[in-house]
């Protein structure tokens, strides 16, 4: 049995480190938050074109959500060239239920229609608030928790603060997403 020095033991344990610090760093840079402050920013926008523009505004957030949705998958893309990890196919597949059942069949059995776009832009970001959550319970605590606050805060703007409902949409919205994202990159370890 070779033996090795304790120089030697020193040296492979600060190499270990090393590469644990590095893996961090590269997993905490990669953790979600440019999707959370892109979304932080599409909602915000979102928000202030349902303020300004009214229904006249409505078909700019159709191209606002396929534009982060490509923006989406361009910085999933990149960030897996840096850390890869496979894509596990559940989550995935219960994301595409919950999208296919939030904006296709429960609004055409609904008959939800655009009368009322404050609480069809509450009831979009609610459905995406269910991937949020699902999200935090298949990978991050955090995520669970963003997506139980952000729905509470919809939910409230929609109930009790309808006539700043566009303002506190962005704030409260986009705005926990943005923060969230700080947290992610900065503090969480």
């Amino acid at each position: 049995m070779d033996t090795i020095s304790a120089e030697e033991a020193g040296r492979a344990l600060q190499q270990i480190e090393s590469s644990r610090r590095a893996m961090r760093d590269a997993i905490r840079a990669n953790r979600g938050h440019l999707h959370l402050w892109m979304w932080g920013l599409i909602w915000i926008a979102m928000a202030v074109i349902m303020q300004n523009g009214g229904k006249f505004g409505e078909p700019l957030l159709n191209w606002l959500g396929i534009g982060g949705v490509i923006a989406s998958i361009g910085i999933g893309f990149l960030q897996g060239q840096r850390v890869r990890g496979r894509m596990d196919g559940r989550f995935l597949g219960a994301v595409v239920s919950l999208l296919v059942f939030g904006y296709a069949i429960w609004p055409m059995l609904l008959g939800v229609h655009g009368n009322h776009p404050k609480a069809l832009l509450a009831y979009s970001a609610l459905v995406i608030m269910q991937i949020y959550i699902l999200a935090g319970l298949w990978f991050d605590i955090c995520l669970l928790w963003t997506g139980i606050l952000v729905t509470v805060f919809l939910l409230a703007g929609l109930w009790f603060f309808a006539p700043i409902f566009y303002l506190w949409f962005a704030i409260f919205g986009g705005g926990t997403l943005i923060g969230t994202g700080f947290y992610l990159r900065y503090v969480l370890r």
